[in-house]
């Protein structure tokens, strides 16, 4: 055999075993009779059931990018706070207001990106559709844990696969995911402009953003509204091959004044 051959068989081999490996991730238990597990191991039956368990592996990481974006716009919340900025199909919140000081902690950003896993993954499961096959599911709790340069996700929530009699349980916390993520960087810049305002309500160090931005490879904009408010966005390009942006608001005192200003290039020179 060539070792060209050779290089080609290694990489269907090395596809095979990833795509077995994805499907093998779950743990069957709490199946209802002793047949079942003979039935879902029949060579006819396999093939099936290893298309609903990739189904169900795509919904657990369509669900992931979908709720990471949502609560990129929705500045790290999924339920809406009390202080925020409806724009009809979201909602943007306060991270200072006239004094206040309402950046929600890392820790509840993991609850409310949580929360939207739940949502956005039981709403997928709901639209799998199997010829034969019903899917049935328990209550969804995630667990998301943000770390540096990524963000890991523990679904728990039981599935259940029914064909005729017969029935299967697959557990989703045997499926574990992790997400590239500049979402740590992030709210550590979110962080100090917003505790900025402790030191001077008046003021915000521009130069020091720009090179926190710049260090973390992160872009930071901003935009002034009508209502004496604010609008920062975060964004990042180098975790995925879509860029990622993550807004906030700050309200001023009416006639009070910040520099804060326009910045598209991390580390570009900033006029004061």
């Amino acid at each position: 055999m060539s070792k060209r051959s050779q290089v080609t068989v290694f990489i269907i081999v090395a596809v095979i075993l990833v795509a077995v490996g994805g499907v093998a991730l779950f743990t069957v238990k709490g199946n209802s009779k002793p047949n079942d597990d003979k039935f879902f191991s029949q060579a006819n039956i396999k093939p099936d059931l290893n298309n609903i368990k990739t189904g169900i592996l795509q919904c657990r990481d369509d669900s992931i990018k979908l709720s990471l974006d949502k609560i990129g716009i929705q500045g790290g919340y999924f339920d809406k706070p009390a202080k925020s900025l409806d724009i009809e199909w979201a909602f943007i919140p306060y991270y200072y207001s006239e004094g206040s000081y309402l950046m929600p902690a890392r820790t509840k950003i993991q609850t409310e990106l949580g929360k939207a896993v739940d949502k956005s993954f039981v709403d997928c499961i709901n639209k799998l559709k199997f010829d034969s096959y019903a899917i049935t599911h328990g209550t969804s709790k995630t667990t998301a844990t943000i770390n540096r340069n990524l963000v890991l996700f523990k679904i728990d929530m039981p599935l259940t696969i029914k064909k005729e009699d017969n029935t299967m349980v697959l557990e989703m916390s045997d499926a574990p995911a992790e997400k590239d993520s500049a979402l740590f960087d992030i709210l550590d810049v979110a962080d100090y402009i917003t505790n900025s305002h402790k030191n001077d309500s008046e003021m915000i160090c521009v130069t020091c953003v720009a090179n926190m931005a710049e260090e973390r490879d992160l872009y930071v904009n901003t935009f002034d509204l009508v209502d004496n408010s604010i609008l920062v966005v975060i964004s990042e390009n180098h975790t995925s091959s879509e860029p990622y942006s993550f807004e906030f608001l700050n309200k001023y005192v009416v006639n009070e004044n910040t520099d804060v200003i326009l910045s598209p290039v991390p580390g570009a020179p900033v006029a004061e």
